[in-house]
């Protein structure tokens, strides 16, 4: 039963609406949250019932940008208060160092309910019973969801999301009850969605159908030009194949008065081709590991209400892209509208790609013309989005610069799954846009054994097992110098992993390169991170590469720069960012092993002796 249909003392002691406005009854008697702000928070737990919702998301939810300085406090208050509210339905707010969780039920919030009504319902035999099912379920909404509450961007993005869940669904509804026969019923519903949303192909086409099958074959084509007349005017695009396809049936006289088992028309012979893009690049050979990393990615194609965007983050030569494109291939299947792919050069000897060229070739792949591409970034993202509304597609952004670029390419619909792999840590993204974050760190010891025993053969590693294991170790456990090694073994007959071994115990930097291949280097891929800082960042780190302990703290950075505390914390922060040193306690720092060489390398090219002996006789007397 749905929130707003709950009476006193039926149903569970608590119910929730969110498909409205944010309300929560108690047996039918309803319970007060408070101010919009308040409500904000409380609908922002609901959201996620059952589930930690992390502080930095619900300041995010209630402030966006503008967040005071006081916002932790406010949101304590805030759970504090809701907690007295809810306490006689005998329902709890938890604290975890994580951040809040709602102790109820997902099925006794109605967006949970109305999407459990919905897997119901598509699971039925017949169309009559799929539409009776799915009207149910509409029937959940009360208005505009999320109203009544005060905050910041992200309230606004979770209400148009769950809007265009409401339409994805409305339309489905539509097409099993056109596909039932019930066309004449349906034609001024249709008629009225149209007008509200006049770019979704897929109301048009069922209008034009319901149309068509009532006799009013005249009305229906003036439908589809009216529709074409206006995408090409605003967006510059032509309508897409499905309804280009219906129109010629319709021009034709097949489009059959009865039932129809597809959503535009029945099969003919010689249908119009629709392009799939397919643009994954060809899979990384040997892939090992990655067990958890898999699992996330995993869950922004599982789609409902998960998380549609991940953003892989970590340094250079870590596997990435790899991974990526790995997990693009083994979930293509559930991808059947296509994949898109696009380097963003964030990290190349390149400029960084422009979103409005990256838009350009998205919507080129989508079969747009390229004289018909709009030529800004907010036409043609919308145009983008526009394309993919209705459609099951899988997009990889591969080594993205910042937020501002992948912002314009991230698709509007919830039916698609974005991947996103960059150097930067990208925290806008997670934070603004939902997106699951999936750090990449270094392989496990055995993970790089594994690798060595897929590329080299397991006979070959299984003979000298004590050399593998010290060149694993010898690598860092990085992917790039991994491979780069054993095919470095591989390059020349007779070599073994103890050759290996020993070329690596000069400077591995080095010998961490292939000949004719000028990306195949370790040193080539930390040098794409190095370029990308300012000045006063190269130098702190190419200094820090002189310290001789493994981990250091901010004072020491200060010391050997000469820096103000606070632009060295500025400093730091800005390179555990990028990756190119990591946080391993709260204001100590650290490198990974290939990294320290290569900052002194760095150091020892671009810092005079007397600069480095600056250096070090200041970081030696803050020690004493």
């Amino acid at each position: 039963m749905s929130a707003q249909a709950q009476a006193p003392g039926q149903g569970p002691r608590l119910t929730i609406g969110l498909l409205g406005s944010v309300r929560a009854w108690e047996k039918g008697q309803e319970i007060s949250l408070g101010p919009p702000r308040q409500r904000a928070a409380f609908a922002l737990l609901a959201l996620d019932a059952g589930r930690v919702v992390a502080m930095e998301r619900l300041i995010d939810g209630l402030w966006g940008e503008r967040a005071p300085a006081g916002a932790r406090s406010l949101v304590q208050g805030y759970v504090s208060r809701l907690r007295v509210a809810l306490a006689r339905a005998g329902v709890t707010i938890a604290y975890s160092p994580q951040g809040y969780l709602l102790s109820l039920p997902a099925e006794q919030v109605d967006i949970h309910e109305f999407r459990i009504s919905v897997t119901r319902a598509r699971a039925a035999e017949t169309d009559e019973a799929r539409a009776a099912g799915l009207r149910h379920a509409l029937e959940l909404w009360r208005g505009e969801p999320l109203t009544g509450v005060s905050g910041g961007e992200l309230l606004d993005r979770l209400r148009d999301s769950l809007d265009e869940e409401r339409l994805a669904v409305t339309e489905e509804c539509l097409n099993a009850e056109v596909r039932a026969g019930h066309d004449a019923t349906l034609v001024p519903e249709l008629i009225a969605l149209v007008a509200e949303h006049p770019f979704r192909e897929r109301l048009v086409g069922l209008l034009m159908l319901a149309l068509c099958r009532t006799g009013r074959r005249v009305d229906a084509l003036e439908r589809y030009e009216r529709t074409r007349r206006r995408l090409v005017d605003e967006l510059g695009l032509d309508p897409g194949p499905e309804l280009r396809q219906l129109r010629q049936r319709i021009l034709r006289g097949n489009v059959p008065a009865g039932r129809s088992p597809t959503l535009y028309a029945v099969p003919e012979t010689g249908p119009e081709p629709t392009a799939v893009p397919a643009q994954l690049p060809p899979g990384p050979g040997q892939f090992t590991g990655r067990a958890r990393e898999l699992r996330l990615l995993d869950s922004i194609a599982a789609g409902g209400e998960a998380a549609s965007v991940a953003v892989v983050t970590g340094g250079g030569g870590v596997g990435k892209t790899a991974l990526a494109v790995h997990w693009g291939h083994r979930v293509r299947a559930r991808f059947p509208d296509g994949q898109l792919y696009v380097d963003l050069h964030g990290y190349s000897p390149e400029r960084p790609l422009h979103p409005l060229r990256a838009l350009g070739r998205l919507l080129r792949a989508l079969g747009v013309p390229a004289d018909r591409v709009p030529d800004t970034v907010e036409e043609a993202s919308a145009a983008y989005r526009s394309l993919l509304a209705d459609r099951r597609v899988l997009v990889i952004l591969d080594n993205a610069a910042s937020e501002e670029q992948v912002r314009p390419l991230l698709p509007g619909g919830g039916r698609c799954a974005t991947v996103i792999t960059s150097r930067e840590r990208l925290a806008g993204v997670v934070a603004r846009d939902g997106a699951v974050p999936v750090p990449l760190g270094l392989l496990a010891p055995d993970e790089a054994g594994a690798l060595f025993g897929k590329i080299l053969g397991h006979e070959r590693l299984s003979a000298d097992r004590d050399a593998a294991t010290e060149l694993a170790r010898a690598c860092g456990y990085l992917p790039l110098a991994l491979r780069i090694a054993a095919a470095g073994i591989l390059s020349r007959p007779g070599a073994d992993l103890g050759d290996q071994v020993r070329r690596l115990t000069g400077p591995r930097l080095a010998s961490l390169a292939l000949n004719g291949d000028p990306r195949a280097a370790v040193r080539a891929a930390f040098d794409l991170s190095y370029q990308r800082l300012d000045p006063p960042s190269r130098r702190l780190f190419r200094l820090l590469g002189l310290v001789p302990r493994p981990a250091f703290a901010a004072g020491e950075a200060a010391a050997l720069t000469g820096t103000a505390p606070a632009e060295t914390e500025r400093l730091l922060c800005g390179l555990a960012a990028a990756h190119l040193i990591e946080e391993c306690a709260p204001g100590r720092y650290t490198f990974h092993d290939l990294m320290r060489e290569y900052a002194r390398e760095r150091a020892r090219a671009e810092e005079s002796e007397t600069a480095r002996a600056r250096a070090l006789n200041a970081l030696s007397a803050l020690a004493r």
